[in-house]
């Protein structure tokens, strides 16, 4: 476990896969932004919003890019767009971990303060089922967004190719 940890710390690749991570988070914060403008809806759920949602799947989208399924110029463009939905669905599925965590964390703690009870089952199940719907509907609607921003970093690497060897977990 420890040789492994190493090995991905020292795995190449970390920055294209960071930019291509950090253009589909802003592309993802600006699409928020301007639904909230649209919608007539007040920013004060802004910062959770994207605390929860942008910012779980974007680090999920950049670790799938770096760590586990890297796409560089040697890909075919099927793989490509393989390596960009799975990273696309590693992205979706960090959000439903940070978004189930903290509704079942709300849960508990307001439910204790409200009626010095433990939450029910029902209303713990209730957030997570709520944290799976919202991270499903996100993986459907981010899924060009994320295969887009793959073939886009494919292209790059293709006209800049990397002077060294990079591999993800999925080519191990």
């Amino acid at each position: 476990m420890e040789i492994s940890v190493k090995r991905m710390l020292r795995t190449r690749g970390a920055l294209v896969a960071a930019i291509t991570a950090l253009a589909v988070g802003l592309a993802l914060v600006a699409g928020h932004l301007l639904l909230t403008v649209i919608a007539m809806e007040p920013f004060d759920r802004t910062g959770y919003v994207l605390l929860t949602s942008v910012l779980p799947f974007t680090v999920g989208y950049f670790l799938a890019l770096w760590v586990v399924a890297p796409i560089t110029e040697q890909l075919g463009v099927g793989h490509v767009i393989t390596r960009a939905v799975l990273a696309t669905g590693i992205g979706a599925t960090l959000w439903f971990v940070v978004l189930g965590l903290t509704g079942v964390v709300t849960a508990v703690s307001a439910t204790s303060d409200v009626l010095g009870i433990a939450a029910s089952p029902g209303l713990i199940g209730a957030q997570l089922a709520y944290a799976l719907q919202q991270a499903l509907t996100g993986l459907v609607v981010l899924l060009p967004l994320g295969v887009l921003g793959g073939v886009l970093q494919w292209v790059w690497r293709t006209a800049h190719p990397a002077p060294h060897h990079i591999e993800g977990l999925i080519d191990v």
